[in-house]
């Protein structure tokens, strides 16, 4: 099945609201507000991914930096001007479009962009047990400092901080626009 990726813009709250209530529990679901604010921050390195007409997944991101994480559910968000990498914030899949490769569609776009703009690396906090997921992509599971600790507190038990650089290109790369590979393939 086809599906088309293109950037994220403001008009598209209403559809990102709708995938992340078909995809979180309550903890977990932000306000339109904050999503809003971060896509005025920055909405280069967000994308939508659409079936037809349907909006089915999306992922959003930010330039950071590595190390941190910008606040969950926040209503101001400013880009630091010595960010070194993407924060992937949130990447949602509905379940209508589970297992049809939208989820690493949406990746593979969110890695060129972040090449094309220079970025050294790509991090995010993996909560709901998703490290093991984010594992079979490449990303590392990063040691906290204090200060880092008490931030992922607020993402609940088991929050983890991964990181994945974007030089040079792993093996992922040649999954860009064909089937995703097998998970034996992805296995180191």
């Amino acid at each position: 099945m086809h599906h088309e990726i293109r950037p994220v813009s403001q008009c598209d709250l209403k559809d990102i609201a709708s995938i992340q209530s078909d995809c979180y529990s309550d903890h977990f679901i932000e306000s339109k507000a904050s999503i809003s604010a971060k896509l005025s921050a920055h909405s280069d390195s967000s994308f939508m991914a659409l079936q037809g007409e349907l909006a089915v997944g999306y992922v959003v991101a930010l330039p950071w930096l590595f190390g941190s994480v910008p606040d969950l559910n926040g209503l101001e968000y400013s880009i630091p001007p010595n960010a070194d990498g993407l924060y992937i914030h949130d990447i949602a899949v509905a379940r209508v479009a589970r297992k049809s490769g939208v989820a690493e569609r949406l990746l593979n776009t969110l890695l060129e962009s972040g090449r094309t703009k220079g970025y050294k690396q790509v991090f995010l906090v993996a909560v709901q047990g998703a490290a093991s997921y984010w594992k079979r992509h490449g990303f590392e599971a990063v040691s906290a400092g204090v200060e880092l600790r008490r931030r992922l507190s607020a993402y609940g038990e088991g929050a983890t901080y991964m990181a994945r650089p974007l030089w040079p290109n792993p093996s992922i790369e040649q999954t860009v626009g064909a089937k995703p590979p097998s998970a034996a393939h992805i296995k180191r």
